[in-house]
């Protein structure tokens, strides 16, 4: 099978449109429509139904995604690591949620390599369900999530903490008001979910849900508006666009985990690379 038809399959059940994908993988629509009944045909089921004005993963699409996703993620990682220039003896494949790498490791990667310089890093962004399963897979050596992984397989290390507060674009606002119609709701993980709705037992809902923090930042850019961040994330805002403390909002504690097979034949290096991003994280939070 080759791997450009599982990649237009995954270019396709990202974005829901046949002559999108074709235009970022640079082929022609038939060509990405041929390629997708060719893996039909071997799989002997349909992967999309194609509607009038909709294109949708069958409950086999939606199956299939995983596996082509963890096919693709390591035949990348085998490529790089057969194509890496002499001077690299490792290589190692780290997952990570878009939240992860913009409060925590753009500001360490300088570091790591430092600490790492014979290995080669490839880093790939995924949602925290994909990172377990392409880490059980042997897709990704390492992946950072808000959430430990209970696994047999997996081991997962505290790395570092984070508080969570609820902002607001507007000063003074009432904490009615800040999680009344303006109000953001942030997916921090289950436990962030959990903990949300025994501290707003009757908050009726937000119209606006995101899985992606600093996309809540640029929400809050414009109209009366809150939601639930980080310092790391406020800390870092321009001084014309200052953010306030909404009075009275309980706080949240999340934490960073490190996930990675404790028998996988990279172990040392990743609990090399693990030890100095819990420097790292210390450091941080002295400077702060």
């Amino acid at each position: 099978m080759d791997i450009a038809h599982l990649k237009t399959f995954l270019e396709i059940y990202r974005i829901r449109h046949f002559g999108k994908a074709a235009e970022i993988l640079c082929i022609t629509q038939s060509a990405a429509s041929a390629r997708i009944k060719l893996l039909e045909e071997r799989l002997g089921v349909k992967l999309f139904t194609r509607g009038r004005h909709a294109i949708e993963p069958t409950p086999a699409g939606h199956r299939f995604h995983k596996y082509a996703e963890m096919t693709v993620s390591g035949w990348e990682q085998a490529r790089l690591m057969i194509a890496l220039p002499e001077r690299f003896s490792h290589a190692l494949s780290i997952g990570y949620l878009p939240d992860t790498w913009h409060l925590f490791l753009k500001d360490w990667m300088d570091d790591i390599q430092k600490e790492l310089p014979e290995t080669a890093l490839n880093m790939t962004i995924h949602a925290g369900q994909n990172v377990q399963e392409l880490i059980l897979g042997n897709a990704l050596d390492i992946g950072f999530v808000f959430e430990p992984i209970n696994s047999p397989r997996l081991s997962s290390i505290n790395i570092t903490s984070l508080i969570l507060k609820l902002f607001s674009n507007q000063q003074d606002m009432p904490l009615d008001e800040a999680i009344g119609e303006g109000y953001i709701m942030v997916d921090w993980g289950a436990r962030f979910e959990y903990e949300h709705s025994r501290a707003f037992p009757y908050f009726p809902g937000a119209s606006l849900r995101t899985n992606y923090g600093v996309m809540a930042l640029d929400l809050l850019r414009e109209g009366r508006r809150s939601a639930y961040l980080p310092y790391q994330v406020v800390a870092n805002q321009p001084s014309n666009q200052p953010l306030h403390l909404v009075e009275g909002a309980p706080s949240f504690e999340r934490h960073l985990y490190a996930v990675y097979r404790s028998n996988c034949e990279s172990v040392n290096l990743i609990e090399t690379l693990i030890k100095k991003i819990i420097q790292l994280a210390k450091e941080k939070v002295i400077e702060q």
